[in-house]
């Protein structure tokens, strides 16, 4: 089991202010409250990241700041474009860093779904690994990425790349189908995209997960996994259905506004999404803060 990835990571959010301005400084604060958690690493620039938001710039800003400041965590880069060029192009960019950078994770080429065949992936991906000096991990978000999968067969080749390190997967029903096709193996990692199934691939050998909920409840996340490694799989699955239950009626509600809203809460300093994605209504956010009270994660006022 590759020990960079055992474990859970935080698939970080990146700081706006309310003018849509970046805030590193915020994103500093951040990596250094995460710095002192059991979690085994971040990633930025993924899905909670809104990297979509962010100009090519204000990317490379945020990789190195986290290649500064990221200390003894796995460092996970977020670098999917919508072309096989504009993604190695993307990650030439950034090869100042690349020391520093464990992995980057591709999410598919999504715009043109229709031609998004398994041979066309197994090509990008091929391509793209051939020409990273970072190892390459294949993200699946269906949900953020037009349906876009990667079929397991195609997982299953790409994962004899001798650069190619895992999958990241947060689709509702391929972690299994990715496990049986090239999970178990020292050198591929099947990872859980959410805490929905984080359970089902331990279960079935996977290293852990980059879930959300890390972003807020780091500790929590990564004592679900340690337990489980622990051979306390009762403990775990009883921690589990407790922590789940709380996610949904906190940082889970409503997306990064909510997240971020958590976040905020307990002493982060997420800010708000970048616009038109809305922010946390004010309503909303007093039955949050009333949730954590109840679980002994906020003291009331």
């Amino acid at each position: 089991m590759n020990d960079k990835l055992r474990g859970i990571v935080v698939p970080a959010v990146t700081p706006f202010d309310e003018s849509d301005d970046l805030r590193l400084d915020w994103f500093e604060h951040n990596l250094e409250q995460w710095s002192g958690t059991a979690v085994r690493g971040v990633m930025v620039l993924g899905t909670n990241g809104e990297f979509r938001s962010l100009n090519d710039d204000e990317a490379r800003a945020v990789i190195a700041l986290a290649a500064r400041a990221h200390g003894d965590k796995t460092l996970i880069v977020g670098v999917g474009r919508e072309s096989t060029r504009t993604t190695v192009d993307f990650i030439d960019s950034i090869g100042e860093h690349a020391d520093a950078v464990d992995y980057v994770s591709v999410l598919p080429p999504h715009y043109f779904a229709k031609q998004m065949t398994g041979d066309v992936l197994l090509a990008h991906y091929t391509e793209v690994a051939d020409r990273s000096p970072i190892p390459v991990l294949l993200y699946v978000a269906p949900a953020y990425s037009n349906g876009v999968v990667v079929p397991p067969a195609v997982v299953a080749k790409l994962a004899d790349h001798p650069n190619i390190a895992g999958i990241k997967d947060t689709s509702t029903d391929k972690l299994t189908a990715y496990m049986l096709a090239a999970g178990g193996r020292d050198d591929f990692s099947v990872l859980a995209g959410t805490m929905n199934t984080i359970m089902t691939g331990l279960q079935f050998g996977s290293p852990g997960g980059v879930v959300s909920a890390a972003n807020f409840f780091p500790d929590d996340c990564a004592e679900v996994v340690q337990l489980f490694f622990d051979g306390r799989t009762e403990e775990a699955l009883g921690r589990y259905a407790e922590l789940h239950r709380l996610i949904a009626v906190t940082g889970g509600r409503q997306g990064v506004a909510s997240l971020k809203a958590c976040m905020n809460e307990l002493g982060y300093r997420a800010g708000v999404p970048r616009r038109p994605v809305p922010a946390f209504a004010d309503g909303d956010r007093d039955d949050l803060r009333a949730a954590l009270v109840a679980a002994g994660k906020l003291h009331g006022s």
